[in-house]
């Protein structure tokens, strides 16, 4: 019988790619437009996929659109079968515009994700990068009680 030690080290020098597949498929956390105004978290939201919501605004957003702090802002989105590093199908709200457009995500590595906005059909639409960042350097806004 061989040893299983030896077998798996085997499989994972063989396969070298499974593990990398599997450690940059982590969508969820923490994100920041390529304007740095706003952090987003994306989470897996149970029957709707992956949503996120506004969790970070820069001074200058939080001074001046303060209600913004908590907004969903992407929902629906679903695995894109056979790829383990996009999700399709998705509603994006673009707050500022108070416009909603469909939605594609693509994780390119671990701290870029890739957002395709667009009207109809992807291939007409836009794409933004956001990168990962932490609550240590973008912390969680608050929204503020606007009844007094």
């Amino acid at each position: 019988m061989a040893n299983p030690l030896i077998f798996a080290l085997s499989i994972t020098l063989m396969y070298p790619q499974i593990t990398q597949a599997e450690d940059s498929t982590n969508i969820t956390g923490l994100w920041l437009t390529k304007k740095q105004d706003v952090a987003v978290r994306i989470e897996h939201c149970g029957d709707e996929g992956l949503c996120g919501h506004i969790a970070w605004l820069n001074a200058q957003e939080s001074t001046e659109n303060p209600e913004l702090c908590g907004t969903k802002v992407l929902w629906n989105m679903r695995a894109k079968e056979g790829h383990t590093n996009e999700w399709v199908g998705g509603t994006l709200y673009k707050a500022d515009e108070k416009k909603y457009y469909g939605a594609n995500l693509r994780l390119t590595d671990e701290n870029t994700l890739a957002l395709r906005a667009y009207i109809g059909v992807p291939l007409l639409g836009k794409t933004k990068k956001l990168t990962r960042t932490s609550v240590k350097t973008h912390p969680p806004c608050t929204k503020l009680n606007q009844d007094g």
